[in-house]
């Protein structure tokens, strides 16, 4: 009994956030489910088409890495260009260019036009991942933020489990209807123009976003009003510094098995293709009710340790994929894996967002997929030399090192910011219930 009342208590107060989320905040989520569908797809099924043309693990690797460096560099550019611009049109923008340079990508797959659109592809890319983070804090309050991350994560997520299955079974049934086999490149390039559609749908619901207005925050100003001193902003700069390493540790992480685990359950274990893009949504799914579940742990447990938590117990299912030779169990600790480490995403991002101003948060987004960026697009190029050498397993003892150290350090970073968003979070919640009963007042 006192278990389903808890329960109903936890999803009536998720609930009473949910109706919170801003008509901007509704349009993103939105756009982001649209395009992230395609992206799946991608994500499936686009190393297996590089590999039905002929091109080695290694060309694959290289050219994910290229993109990664884009991206690295691209934040770098993207974060000042997004404030200056405004992030409703930097994220339209992007789906522009995504649009674009996916669909040459896919119709002229000659090594010069993969590797310039691939360099276009990701810079688009930027603009968007460095876009959405401050878009999506300035559309929310403290009260409702961690919810809203999780709940725009999770749609992604699940948009992206369709596009993965998607990816599994178009190819077959594009096999069926040419008669040609289902590893020909052409099944993979008639299935990715799925990719170039959702990308340039993805943008229309973006069209309607208004210019948000900044929610009061007390980490804007001090309490009593002054600027900010010269020993508060040395204080912003560590916690900028500080995410910088932990995404730099997660992207070397990420990078080793992340963008080629397509290719890992392809060759290693010699799945078929459906079965590839069956594995990969699955995952998907996982990882949605993950993000899902992490706000009510939050609240429970408080954001930063939550992180911890869940990233913490993430890291055995690691040592599984790497020790025991087996396919089931390798899905099972690829699927729990990657539903505890994204776990922590959305949490990450409402403490990213909430530990510096709102001017700070365009800047701080950049550094953080910039450096984030360079470690997946360092490793992934180490990881595709492994995996044509037949090293498959090594991969995943690297990325045990560079999360466990992440996970680490982030309880070390970050112990004692856990009472400073909650003083934060409670401003902020009975400033704006004082704006609220001022604006009612005749």
């Amino acid at each position: 009994m006192n278990l389903s009342k808890s329960i109903s208590t936890e999803v009536v107060a998720y609930w009473q956030r949910v109706q919170r989320f801003t008509p901007n905040a509704r349009l993103v989520i939105v756009s982001q489910a649209i395009s992230r569908l395609g992206f799946g797809l991608y994500q499936a099924i686009f190393n297996l088409y590089l590999l039905s043309l002929g091109y080695s693990t290694s060309f694959v690797a290289g050219l994910l890495s290229i993109g990664l460096f884009t991206l690295a560099i691209g934040a770098l550019v993207a974060g000042p260009y997004t404030s200056r611009i405004s992030e409703k049109y930097a994220m339209i923008l992007s789906g522009v260019i995504c649009a674009i340079a996916a669909g040459v990508l896919i119709a002229f797959p000659v090594p010069i036009i993969l590797i310039l659109m691939i360099i276009l592809f990701y810079f688009g890319n930027s603009l968007q991942i460095t876009s959405y983070s401050p878009l999506m804090a300035q559309s929310s309050t403290s009260y409702e933020r961690t919810h809203l991350f999780g709940t725009s994560q999770a749609s992604r997520i699940g948009t992206s489990f369709l596009g993965s299955l998607l990816g599994g079974f178009l190819p077959g049934l594009f096999a069926l209807w040419l008669l040609v086999p289902i590893d020909s490149p052409i099944t993979f390039q008639l299935t990715l123009l799925v990719w170039v559609l959702s990308s340039a749908l993805g943008i229309i619901p973006l069209f309607w976003l208004r210019e948000p207005r900044a929610f009061n925050s007390g980490l804007e100003v001090k309490s009593g009003g002054s600027v900010q001193t010269s020993a508060e902003s040395k204080g912003r700069i560590s916690i900028v510094l500080r995410f910088m390493i932990i995404g730099l540790l997660v992207g070397l992480g990420a990078g080793l098995i992340v963008p080629l685990i397509n290719v890992f359950f392809w060759e290693f274990y010699n799945l078929p293709t459906y079965m590839v893009g069956i594995i990969i949504g699955p995952g998907q799914v996982t990882m949605a009710t993950g993000v899902l579940l992490s706000p009510i742990l939050s609240t429970r447990i408080g954001k930063v340790r939550s992180v911890v938590f869940t990233q913490a117990l993430s890291l055995p299912f690691i040592i599984l994929l790497a020790s025991v030779i087996n396919p089931v169990v390798a899905i099972i600790s690829y699927l729990l894996r990657g539903a505890l480490m994204n776990a922590a995403m959305p949490v990450n991002q409402t403490i990213r967002m909430e530990l510096v101003p709102s001017s700070w948060r365009p800047n701080l987004q950049a550094l953080n997929v910039s450096a984030m960026s360079f470690g997946r697009a360092t490793s992934v190029l180490y990881a595709g030399q492994l995996f044509d050498q037949g090293l498959f397993l090594l991969p995943f003892w690297l990325t045990l090192v560079f999360y466990g150290s992440q996970t680490l350090l982030y309880a070390i970073f970050f112990q004692k910011a856990e009472k400073t968003l909650a003083q934060e979070q409670e401003k902020e919640i009975n400033q704006n219930n004082l704006n609220e009963k001022t604006s009612d007042t005749p």
